[in-house]
């Protein structure tokens, strides 16, 4: 049976005007009758539809119902086999268009009544309520990877003030409770909330989201997330979300990070975005050499058209690093003004440790280092330009070994001066001046005044050393060693054999 004319707006519209027609119903003024219909099969074939800026194509529905009906109420209790399909949802929007292909509705188990006596519209009048299934065999958008969805939940209300409620799980296994409520030219509403193992929700969420960062693995935790929504006639369109984290680990890029915990809280609201970083701390993040735990307390406001081009209000934001503590100050960054400069403040920093974790064997030391390192950080690289170290009173002792020395310096007769002056040196002043260019090369000049039993008697020396290092090769080195995780060094691996490099630790 098929039908044609002018419909509203509501999927449900022709559905309802359907089985009024089939029925013949009454008016409410006529004597008093009734119906019941025990097993009743419908075919239709449905005109397709525009309306809101959406257009659903290939309309049909099967029926399996059960009918009461007199002169007050039509009753209709859908029965196994009952469903509505649709070709194609588009929605036509230049920014983010959606579209849906082979749409089913399962109406198994649903109610609909239609009140024959009561005020209001036609929409108003006609309520449903049970169990659906809502299969979406292929969800196409922008800002998602294609693939089937699954919604089962209750549906309820009135056709004109419609509510769902339950799950939507995808097909790379992203599972979330969802609440829908949809008030016809007045609101429409929801709340989405995700409580997964961040290990299965990194894998789900990469197989949906577009922008999901493809080095981003995660391995261990919980996380929590919640949404919602409200969209009204002639109103912008409102957000607001949070995700809480709960000892997530894993692993970005060539960097290892631990125990991640804390509350982001996003919102979007008048073509702003906001998001706001809450207790976030990070057991450690290791690229080789291990900085943590890391405390951060931020503010974040941009345009939606340019997100990446906001103002970051730093509030806290705190490391510790080679027993020692890593600061930046408060202060508010205008990353639409790249590069942002932002001064690195180093407290106690441990000579011991420094070159404990320095990837050569034979270097000790004593002290402790103070300094500032201004990074300049722009889009793609970070430098430092005049970062200074300094050793606190009363300085410490050098024992760095002579063959490596040599190696690092060349060999004149001054630098054969300073390889015996370092094998056992103790100063009373260390300065450092620190620069680091874009491709990674650190440059330290060192000034060092003290003393060594084994040069010149014991008397005061100073010596004055330049030193270069390629950090991108160290930490490659590092993370070849085994010293981040076997996922890093793996990864670190097939990059070098990609670029046809000799992995060596």
């Amino acid at each position: 049976m098929t039908f044609s004319g002018p419909l509203p707006r509501n999927w449900w519209y022709p559905l309802m005007i359907s089985l009024a027609c089939l029925l013949s119903v009454p008016s409410a003024s006529a004597m008093d009758w009734s119906l019941l219909l025990q097993q009743g099969r419908i075919g239709v074939a449905l005109p397709d539809i525009e309306t809101g800026g959406w257009s659903v194509t290939g309309i049909s529905a099967e029926l399996v119902n059960s009918v009461e009906a007199d002169n007050h109420a039509v009753t209709v209790h859908f029965k196994p086999g009952s469903r509505l399909t649709a070709t194609t949802v588009i929605e036509k929007t230049e920014d983010s268009p959606a579209r849906l292909n082979n749409v089913q509705l399962d109406l198994t188990d649903v109610t609909l009544t239609i009140n024959l006596s009561g005020a209001g519209t036609f929409a108003d009048r006609t309520t449903v309520a049970g169990q659906v299934t809502i299969e979406v065999g292929d969800l196409q958008h922008p800002r998602l990877k294609p693939q089937g969805w699954r919604f089962v939940g209750r549906v309820s209300g009135a056709v004109s003030d419609l509510s769902l409620e339950g799950e939507v799980r995808s097909d790379s296994g992203l599972l979330a409770g969802v609440v829908f409520r949809n008030r016809a030219d007045e609101f429409m509403a929801g709340q989405v909330a995700l409580d997964m193992d961040a290990e299965q929700a990194g894998t789900a969420l990469a197989g949906a989201l577009v922008q999901w960062p493809p080095l981003l693995t995660l391995n261990h935790g919980q996380l929590e997330a919640a949404a919602s929504f409200r969209l009204e006639p002639d109103a912008p369109f409102a957000l607001d979300a949070r995700l809480n984290l709960a000892g997530v680990s894993g692993v970005f890029d060539r960097s290892a990070f631990s125990d991640m915990s804390g509350r982001l809280l996003f919102s979007l609201e008048d073509e702003s975005l906001a998001a706001r970083l809450r207790d976030i701390s990070i057991g450690q993040i290791n690229s080789g050499i291990g900085i943590g735990p890391v405390r951060l307390l931020a503010d974040y406001r941009s345009p939606v058209p340019e997100p990446f081009a906001g103002e970051l209000e730093i509030q806290q934001a705190t490391a510790e690093f080679l027993n020692g503590r890593l600061r930046i100050a408060p202060q508010t960054l205008d990353l639409a003004k790249l590069p942002v400069n932002v001064p690195l403040d180093v407290y106690e920093l441990s000579l011991e440790r420094l070159l404990e974790v320095y990837p050569a064997e034979g270097f000790e030391g004593t002290g402790r280092l103070n300094g500032r390192i201004p990074l300049m950080i722009s889009g793609t690289s970070v430098e430092v330009e005049q970062g200074t170290m300094a050793a606190i009173v009363p300085g410490g002792r050098l024992r760095l070994p002579g063959e490596r020395l040599q190696a690092m310096l060349g060999s004149s007769q001054a630098v054969d001066l300073v390889v015996q002056a370092l094998q056992n040196f103790h100063y009373s002043v260390l300065d450092s001046t620190i620069d680091y260019d874009k491709n990674g090369k650190l440059m330290l000049g060192l000034r060092l005044e003290g003393e060594s039993p084994s040069v010149r008697g014991g008397q005061p020396v100073v010596l004055n050393i330049n030193l270069e290092e390629d950090i991108p090769a160290l930490l490659t080195s590092l993370q070849l060693s085994g010293r981040v995780n076997e996922a890093v060094t793996e990864r670190v691996r097939e990059r070098l054999q990609q670029s046809g490099q000799e992995a060596q630790p």
